[in-house]
């Protein structure tokens, strides 16, 4: 393979050398150009402060006991990311930062989400101007920087990754990773304080890996970057080819033990290093690459009815629309990105950053059908891809006007191209504002996906249109007779319609295909309560505590049914016990001041149903 070009043959990476940006004698004139870019970067997701809790946030925000108290911080390193929903058997994902991260988010703003998406967006801002920073770094010319993060942080496709407040993971990480790498480089070219700076990369690098599993990719990421750097030797012997090897090795050696402890850990906690979601063959994962890598180039160079969901479903047998055309665009995608590559160390570099994160994104086995393919997953990627279009456009040199000292095409180029992408996320991030907005888009756009039945019969049950979906469940259903969550989801809408003998039936079918369905348990408890069949309530309920003793309203239920049984002593210890979890419960701490009164007399005063205080929404699994 023939090596890329030498420093000499490309522009500096030195911004002091750098032509075009800078208007000198001026600090404004300076930092003017990336100002604006952040600014209109935050003003393109301004609305987002408006948007309400979607999707997984009522889970990780709304209903997670985790991040309500500094005690449970133990065992944010101890489980997986969804242990807080006791319907979750093993998982896939060991992210044991992610809970501080929500809990610091949950002291600032509590339970408003205003506050969450305001810390979304930062995150988004602070992530666009660090892509400046290293874009000036390996591109090594300010005004191909600023196009680069006018690009990313423009861009539509991480509208899922900024709107949505649980997607602000992805800016999280990729704050911690590109600054990791951004000290790596300074480790390496700044030789007094070399330690210092490897020291600050590789703790930037473990808070990444316990943040997100992506982030192990950065060892990776840093081997190219060093086999890439310019060297004198062209025309390099063998020899001389295996010591470079060797040391852009040697580079990456300590990340690579360091991810060992890592390791260790994330196999502790999961009980393995992952578990598959699915029973396809290897051979369906090959399969389905072809569609999904064109699914992803779709959507970085057209972004357009963007959604959080999409019908890409696994292939098991190959076909011509779903394997060689679209490999025949990947492949196409490939040999040109090869071929700059051999001539643009830049863009080597900037194609290293695209395909790197996405290799984990890849390990599709770990999702469920219909559920692998997400634009969050471009977040970082989008880094790479950013640059190479910025580079792309450095490149276009018509006519002999120039502004900043460039040729003008390529200013009014970026300027058009920015406000494209600007418009697009504004018009375009507003199907993240509720949840009734969301899954309606989604249905629109997968509407053969099961989860997205499931969710948006949930959100149709909650606007009065029990009917629909109930429709929608039914057909879930008829394809997935034992399925716990569907069979739970029917038995839950046959309980907001009134219709309890089926909602019994289905919820205890529920609970007999998932003996850990803590939902399931809760909801029959509260339909045989309903039927007046107060002591079969207390064991479901009761079972329901056991299972998940930290979900809201559980012990309120408990509590009114202790209280219908004349157990006054129990019912305000659970009473109290709700009120724990929950202080802002109003109705727990009514009963609790009512109870109180009521010791010293053997009278107690009707009690409220439990379903009327309740706010929990069932989980759609």
């Amino acid at each position: 393979m023939q090596r890329p070009p030498s420093a000499k043959q490309e522009v500096s990476s030195s911004p002091q050398s750098s032509h075009g940006l800078i208007v000198r004698g001026t600090e404004w004139g300076r930092f003017a150009p990336m100002t604006i870019v952040l600014l209109l970067t935050f003003l393109a997701y301004i609305d987002t402060l408006w948007f309400k809790f979607i999707y997984d946030d009522r889970a990780l925000i709304l209903h997670n006991y985790f991040i309500r108290s500094w005690s449970y911080l133990p065992r944010y390193f101890a489980v997986h990311a969804w242990a807080v929903d006791a319907t979750t058997g093993l998982g896939n994902y060991y992210r044991p930062l992610l809970f501080p991260w929500l809990r610091i988010n949950f002291l600032l703003f509590g339970l408003e989400p205003a506050g969450w998406h305001l810390f979304s967006v930062v995150a988004h801002v602070g992530v666009t101007l660090l892509v400046y920073v290293l874009s000036v770094k390996l591109l090594g010319d300010p005004l191909t920087a600023l196009a680069a993060a006018a690009i990313f942080g423009l861009h539509p496709v991480h509208i899922e990754a900024v709107a949505w407040v649980s997607g602000s993971s992805e800016s999280v990480l990729a704050l911690l990773l590109i600054s990791s790498f951004l000290c790596f480089l300074n480790s390496r070219t700044r030789p007094g304080r070399a330690n210092n700076w490897l020291a600050a990369s590789l703790l930037l690098y473990a808070l990444a890996m316990l943040f997100k599993e992506t982030a192990l990719v950065l060892p990776l990421i840093i081997f190219v970057t060093e086999w890439c750097r310019p060297r004198e030797d062209l025309e390099a012997t063998e020899r001389l080819r295996t010591r470079h090897f060797r040391r852009s090795l040697l580079a990456a050696t300590p990340y690579l033990l360091l991810t060992i402890p890592y390791l260790c850990a994330r196999v502790v906690a999961l009980k393995s290093f992952q578990h598959p979601a699915s029973n396809v063959p290897v051979t369906a994962v090959f399969w389905t690459w072809p569609s999904l890598l064109w699914f992803y180039i779709q959507h970085l160079l057209w972004p357009i009815g963007l959604s959080g969901f999409y019908d890409l479903t696994y292939v098991v047998h190959p076909s011509f629309s779903r394997v060689f055309l679209p490999g025949v665009g990947v492949a196409l995608i490939a040999f040109g990105l090869y071929w700059w590559g051999r001539h643009s160390r830049q863009a080597v570099l900037a194609t290293a950053w695209m395909l790197l994160p996405l290799l984990p994104v890849l390990n599709i086995q770990v999702f469920g059908d219909g559920n692998f393919a997400h634009d969050r997953y471009l977040y970082l990627p989008s880094v790479g891809f950013s640059m190479l279009v910025a580079l792309g456009l450095r490149r276009v040199e018509v006519g002999r006007r120039s502004v900043f000292g460039r040729p003008a095409t390529q200013t009014v180029l970026i300027l058009v191209l920015s406000s494209v992408l600007g418009f697009g996320t504004v018009s375009e991030s507003l199907t993240y504002s509720s949840d009734a907005r969301f899954y309606a888009r989604c249905y629109v756009t997968a509407p053969h996906n099961d989860t997205v039945k499931a969710n948006y019969a949930s959100i149709l049950g909650e606007q009065g249109r029990s009917e629909e979906a109930l429709r929608l469940l039914q057909e879930i259903l008829t394809r997935h007779p034992e399925s716990s969550s569907v069979n739970y989801n029917v038995g839950y809408t046959y309980y907001r319609m009134g219709n309890l003998d089926e909602a019994r039936r289905h919820l205890t079918r529920a609970i007999q295909l998932n003996p850990q369905d803590a939902e399931g348990f809760f909801y029959l408890g509260l339909t045989q309560l309903k039927m007046g069949h107060v002591d079969e309530a207390a064991l479901d309920v009761r079972k329901a505590v056991a299972i998940n003793p930290h979900a809201d309203n559980y012990h309120f239920a408990l509590g009114v049914i202790f209280k219908l049984q004349g157990n006054l002593a129990a019912a305000l210890e659970e009473f109290r016990a709700e009120l724990a979890l929950n202080p802002n419960h109003s109705a727990a701490r009514a009963q609790i001041e009512q109870l109180e009164r009521l010791q010293a007399t053997p009278a107690t005063a009707e009690s409220p149903p439990p379903d009327s205080h309740s706010t929990r929404v069932p989980a759609q699994r």
